[in-house]
This record gives C-alpha cells, structure tokens and sequence, in this order.
C-alpha cells in the first residue's frame, strides 16, 4: 500500500516575548527539554536520539504558554497551559514499527478565565499548581485527573507569572507575580500562609521562584528589580539577599533553576548567566553573549551532568558546561510560520524575516529581512537570494534590488536563477535572482493572485477574471489567456518539469491540471483538499506522474496524472496549514507549515 511515512522532524524554537519569561522544562530519565511554541507543546530528546521530536497538538487554536514534564522519574506524563485558560495532561509514547510518538490526552480541564503562565506538579505527580491571569482568581491547586480544588491561590492583586511546589514534605508553595509580591502555602489543602512584599521592589515583576531540590530547604525568587531573595523552604520567612559586590547583575532578571541542593542559574537581560552559591551568597561562574537584544537571557533549566541550558530571546537554545568557558552548542531554527523552503540544499525563511540554512554545521540563522519572506533560490549555493515584504531582493543578506510596490506573490524558476515577481502594483517582473537585474517587466491587465514560472513560460492567475494567462519567459509581450476560467482565485501555480502540464491550485481546495499543448484541462479531479493550496510540486522523474500538494487544510495529498483518482494521502502532516511542498529527491519530501517545522517524508509505492 502506498503511504508517506516521516522520517525526520526539525522542530521549531520555544516562543519567545520581549519582557516575558519562557519557562523550559527538563527530564533527566528521557533526557529531553519541553517548551512551547506556537499552538504546539514540543518534547526535544538530547544526546544520543536528538533527532527524536514530539509535538502535542491538543490545544487546537490556543497559543500554549508553558509546558512540564511530571517529576515521577520514567514518567512520560506532560502538563501544559494555554491562553485560553486551559490545562491539558498528556502522555507520549513511541511506536516501535513506526518510530513516530503518539500522544495521548489524559485529563483536561478549564483552571483559569486567561491565559496561563506557569505550571508546577508536586512531587508525588497528583498536584497541580496552575497560575495566570483571570477575572475572578489568578491559579489555583487541582488534582491533575480529577480537576477538584486541593486549595485556594490568594494574595496577589495582578498577574502570576510563577509558581513551584516544593519537592519533598511537609508540602509547601510559592507564587510570584506582577505585583511584586512573593506569597507563600502550606498544604494540603493549600491555603494561604504568609505573603512578602517588601523584598522585591513595590511594582517591579517578579518573574521566577524555585524550592531547591531535595529537601526544598531554601527557596529563591527573581525578578525586574535584579534582585535574588532567599526564602526558607519550610517557613517561607526571608533568609537574605543573595548578591556578590564583585558580580552585580546589570540587568532585570527572568528565570532561575537549580543544578543542586547550594547552586542554582539565573538567566537575565544583560545577556548573562550566573551561576550562584546560596550559601555563601556568591557568583561562583558566568556567561555572558555579544551584547545584542535577541541574547537576552529569558529562560533556563539545568541538565544532567551540570549541564546548563539557556533560551535567548531570539529562540536559540544554548548549552553550557559547569566549570567551561563559553557555549558548548546551540540549537538555531524558526519561532515563527515558516513561509517559504528551498532544497538541496535546504534553506528556509519564515514569518518574521529570519532565514535558516540548514546544510552549514552547525545551521546559521541569518535576520536578513523585517518582514514575511516570499520566496528563495539557493542555486548558487553557499549564496542564496530571498525576497520578502520589507520590498526588498537580498542575496545572503545584501540588498540587491529595491521594489517600488510590494511583492505579492514570487517563484523561483529552478536552477535556473530566476524569479517571478508579482507586485501589488499589478506588475509581472522577471529578476536574476543573484544580480537584482530586471530581465523582464509587463503591466499586467488586473491583479494576479499567484503566479509560476519555468524555463520556457511564465503563468499568473488573474484576480477578477479567474483566469490563467500564460507568458513566454523570454518576452513578456507575447501570451495568452487558457479558455477555461478558474472556479475560484487561483492560490498556487506550477509547471511540470517538461512545461507541458500546468497545474493551478485554488483557495477552495480544487487543483486543475491543465495540457499547454492543447490548452485545455487535462483533468479537474484533483479535489480532496478542503482548502486554500499554498503548495504543488513534481516529483522529478521522467514520467511526470505524481504531484505532491499541501494545503491549508494541514493535509499533504499525492495525486497521479495517469490515475486522477488514486491519491495517496498524510493527514494532518502539521499543527497549522502547510506552507511549502517540495521533492528533495523522488521518494523524499519535504514540508514545512505555520507551526514552524519542518518534516521529511518517504514516500512508499506499492
């Protein structure tokens, strides 16, 4: 039976926000980090199985916000929040014959009326804490399978941004929020026992807390003012102040986690890490990056063998050594929908700008553009050409051409260096890709939705008419218009290697394969997607047979010219629409959507 199977995953970054903190969450027995991003909750194994990835999708239209592995060693239980208020508990577990993790919902429950910022299990994996934002109450403690109350979260007047069980008895608490106040639980049921605001400056967000390990004899609280308070684990009273004269911290601090029972990491904004001794209140090690505002330092959990990993704010994961200078590695990639892809070798770029190129060791992430990109050519490698909605066509980060109106749509010819440009000044342009040079330029007669090009032709899909028009390449004064008009806006354009099949995508879901020899459509069967396609590609070979397309609807779908009817379909292939489609080579696609990953397919025919 015919099937497409993933092969690989590369996952997205955590989510980021200037001023927030992402909390990271770490499980020594699997050796992995969770975290957000986007409307997915992702698990990255480390080490040995680092190209291993599970992505949990349950939360539907939500963004998530904070994700945390249970602490029962060997669990493969996973709490995550959202911003709609929502807390889901869910297992992942891996398929031997497929290799692929399926994950599994547990218990789900509405805790708050906002968005959720932080989640804590106790140390017998039954409790929850939950905190955030909401009209009536800011957290609560549930019983993660039932969702009853275990007790009440009071003593904060404005958002909580933190929250931590301590991890042995008795059991205690600590929330932190907005209002600069530090509030302490005993429990079960918790209930509110003491609550200091005079430790952190009055107003100043306090961003973090975390009970020590083990006994829980201390806990230390972070936050705006760059302040490290030291509370007692089992009281909650004020301890000290933890500062070294010879170290102070320069900027707000965001997050804190503990390497043992006396040390623990602080991240902050002054793009350093430290790493501190409660008890002789001292700055034992640091790190420090270049001094630029996407390595801020807004997150950190500590690993095993006194490994350390820190997230800056522009996503990079970066991993450190105890007792080493300088980052070990750094895992790079997007934070943000990916909307444009380039294989072989494979270079991305996405929502925000950002440009990833994959085949470097390790990968580089370039900032190349302040807008959407559009299109890439990466035939001329190690350089690459992207064009984007900053107006601009920029070959390895270097402006080539400036637009007068902004692309609307483009498409890379293949190796050929070329590009298509469609303007929103109803402009068709034909571009070197690697020069910036015009080769081409016609006004068009009305907007055009998507357009296509090959060695020969050039095709756009008009707006109002919906129809194709179809252009010699080498002189844009010569064309004509398919007889047969289009149902709806034409999304997705593309030629088949040979350029004698022309198949246009619409954003209803159809796709119409049309025959350029006679101009007439070949077959209007292709109409199992339920949405807009964003993407159609050949799979190169001789035959010309099969065509992969992806859609908003998050569905990959290979149709056959020879047998319009037979398809082979991947359901749900990504969290979000499916952006780009492409063959790296003829049993291997390549995909990448909205929730910013990337996937690689084999594809089996019977």
């Amino acid at each position: 039976m015919s099937a497409i199977e993933l092969k690989s995953v590369i996952p997205p970054q955590p989510s980021t926000e200037r001023n927030f903190t992402t909390h990271l969450s770490y499980n020594e027995s699997k050796n992995a980090i969770a975290y957000p991003c986007g409307k997915s909750a992702f698990i990255r194994f480390l080490g040995e199985d680092e190209d291993a990835v599970v992505q949990f999708v349950g939360h539907a239209t939500a963004n998530v916000n904070v994700v945390r592995f249970s602490p029962i060693p060997g669990s493969e239980y996973v709490a995550s929040g959202d911003d709609f208020g929502k807390v889901i508990v869910w297992s992942f577990l891996r398929d031997e014959k497929t290799g692929e993790f399926e994950t599994k919902i547990k218990a789900e429950f509405e805790v708050l009326a906002g968005p959720i910022s932080d989640i804590s299990w106790d140390f017998e994996g039954r409790r929850l804490c939950v905190v955030g934002e909401g009209r009536d109450r800011f957290g609560a403690f549930i019983s993660w399978d039932t969702g009853n109350s275990l007790g009440e979260i009071s003593g904060h007047s404005q958002k909580i941004n933190a929250c931590h069980f301590k991890q042995s008895r008795p059991m205690r608490a600590f929330t932190v929020g907005d209002d600069g106040s530090v509030v302490f639980y005993q429990g079960p049921p918790f209930k509110f026992t003491a609550s200091d605001r005079t430790h952190h400056d009055s107003g100043k967000f306090v961003r973090d807390v975390q009970f020590s390990p083990g006994a829980g004899e201390h806990a230390v609280t972070v936050g705006y003012d760059r302040r490290i308070v030291c509370f007692d684990g089992k009281t909650g009273e004020f301890i000290k102040y933890i500062e070294d004269q010879d170290e102070p911290v320069q900027g707000g601090l965001f997050a804190l986690s503990w390497l043992d029972a006396t040390r623990f990491v602080t991240a902050s904004a002054d793009f350093t890490l430290r790493l501190w001794s409660v008890t002789e209140s001292k700055c034992l090690q640091k790190w420090t990056l270049p001094q630029s505002l996407g390595h801020q330092q807004v997150g950190v959990v500590t690993a095993k063998d006194d490994q350390i990993i820190s997230l800056s704010l522009d996503g990079t994961l970066h991993f450190f050594q105890v007792g080493k200078e300088g980052v070990v590695k750094s895992l790079k990639g997007h934070n943000k929908g990916i909307t444009a892809l380039a294989v072989n070798p494979l270079v991305s770029g996405s929502f925000d700008g950002r440009v990833m190129t994959w085949n470097s060791e390790p990968s580089e992430m370039h900032s190349d553009h302040t807008n959407l990109v559009l299109a890439i050519d990466n035939s001329k490698h190690p350089d690459y050409a992207t064009i984007a909605w900053d107006d601009t066509l920029k070959v390895s980060g270097t402006a080539k051409h400036q637009f007068k109106d902004q692309p609307r749509v483009a498409q890379v010819a293949s190796g050929e260096g070329v590009v298509a440009v469609v303007t929103t000044g109803e402009s068709l342009l034909i571009i070197n890709s690697f020069t910036g040079e015009v080769i081409q330029e016609t006004k068009l007669s009305e907007p055009a939705t998507a357009v296509g090009i090959g060695k020969q032709f050039v095709a756009i899909a008009l707006e109002r008419s919906k129809y194709i028009e179809v252009f010699k390449a080498s002189d844009l004064s010569v064309s004509y218009k398919l007889p047969t008009a289009l149902r709806a806006a034409g999304s997705y354009i593309s030629f088949s290697p040979s350029e004698k099949y022309l198949a246009v995508g619409e954003v209803m879901g159809k796709i119409t394969l049309f025959d350029l020899e006679t101009k007439e459509i070949k077959t209007s069967r292709w109409a199992f997607h339920t949405s807009r396609i964003n993407a159609i590609s050949w799979q190169p070979s001789e035959k010309e047979d099969l065509v992969a397309t992806g859609s908003l609807d998050t569905n990959i779908f290979i149709y056959s010219v020879e047998k319009p009817m037979k398809v082979i379909k991947r359901l749900n292939a990504h969290k979000d629409d499916i952006t780009a489609v492409l063959w790296e080579n003829p049993e291997t696609l390549v995909s990448a959507g909205s929730d910013a990953c990337i996937k690689k397919w084999a594809v089996k025919f019977e």
